[in-house]
């Protein structure tokens, strides 16, 4: 059974969801509560995306708790596509809640046997709803045969309203953070991003020995901003950004320094595959510009370096010795 004081712990978790804008920590608090706030085994929350069409689960039961039900295995991070249940469209699309026992055979199939796979025998959906929207959606689920009474599934709804605005303000936040860390002209993370990537980097590790810097020029910008003007310039910059996002694997991360200074920060790499990912970035901008454009690039590895400065210094060397040596090439630093 859910404990007697709903009122003060829905109160407990509201004011600390208002303490956080960071979307990690708001579902660490909504799964921390969850099987206390409902009296069931647990609860999922799910994201609607923004045709409407596709829901992510943002949380999963067995991969947050000790007692897992069936099959130990997580669901977070998976999307699945809202037409494929009927009764979850309609919980999304009307804002009211239902629920289904895999024992139901009048409930829909589909849904029965995709949750009783994973020992799951009742499940209450709620809908998200902020400010008139529909955010995503929450199940309340149970290893045990049962049905919600009204009491339980107007508690659920409250659960639902102290979750949806806290919710709702960490997307807008994570949004904002995004767009401050992103470069306006180029779509790569900006310097400020850059910082904060090796900090981290730094503050998880203790050193930057997991990483690789790769520091690119893009050669001659001034005279095709004399030549052009400063949109042939943007659009040459663009192109080099265009020309990173091919070349680059999808663990890595890139940069707009400032002015025609780009940067890819590289996890896992040894200097082997640095070298390699510069070589790409090259071929890519070159064939991006139809051999209008070339770059310069410095690759600095990680390795024994905890200061990020010295580690952005030597690949700020090497780059250098590209220039030096006439441009579009890379050059590993000593």
């Amino acid at each position: 059974m859910a404990p007697a004081n709903r009122l003060q712990v829905l109160f407990d978790l509201s004011a600390a969801m208002s303490s956080t804008l960071e979307l990690e920590e708001v579902l660490a608090l909504f799964t921390r509560d969850a099987a206390e706030l409902t009296g069931a085994t647990s609860a999922e929350l799910s994201l609607l995306s923004q045709d409407g069409e596709t829901v992510i689960m943002l949380t999963d039961w067995s991969g947050n708790w000790a007692v897992a039900v069936g099959e130990h295995y997580s669901e977070a991070g998976e999307t699945y596509s809202v037409a494929r249940f009927e009764t979850i469209r309609r919980v999304l699309e009307s804002g009211l809640p239902e629920q289904v026992q895999v024992s139901d055979e009048g409930a829909e199939r589909e849904l029965r046997e995709s949750i009783a796979r994973y020992g799951i025998a009742s499940s209450l959906m709620l809908p998200l709803l902020s400010r008139g929207e529909t955010l995503g959606l929450v199940e309340v689920i149970d290893s045990r045969e049962r049905r919600w009474d009204e009491f339980d599934v107007e508690f659920c709804m409250a659960l639902c309203n102290v979750v949806a605005p806290a919710i709702r303000n960490a997307l807008l936040y994570r949004e904002m953070r995004e767009i401050a860390l992103c470069d306006e002209l180029t779509g790569l993370g900006n310097r400020r991003g850059f910082n904060e990537r090796l900090a981290d980097e730094r503050a998880r590790h203790g050193d930057l020995g997991r990483i690789a810097l790769v520091l690119l020029d893009l050669d001659g910008l001034k005279a095709i901003n004399d030549r052009g003007g400063h949109l042939a310039g943007d659009r040459a910059l663009r192109t080099a950004a265009d020309a990173i996002r091919v070349a680059v694997r999808e663990t890595d991360a890139a940069f707009r320094l400032g002015g025609d200074e780009l940067a890819v920060v590289l996890d896992g790499a040894d200097a082997t595959v640095a070298m390699a990912v510069a070589a790409r970035i090259r071929s890519a901008v070159a064939q991006l510009s139809g051999g209008t454009l070339t770059l310069s690039a410095g690759v600095a590895v990680g390795t024994a370096v905890a200061d990020p400065d010295l580690l952005y210094r030597h690949a700020d060397r090497a780059q250098y010795r590209a220039k030096d040596a006439g441009g579009g090439r890379v050059e590993l630093a000593a």
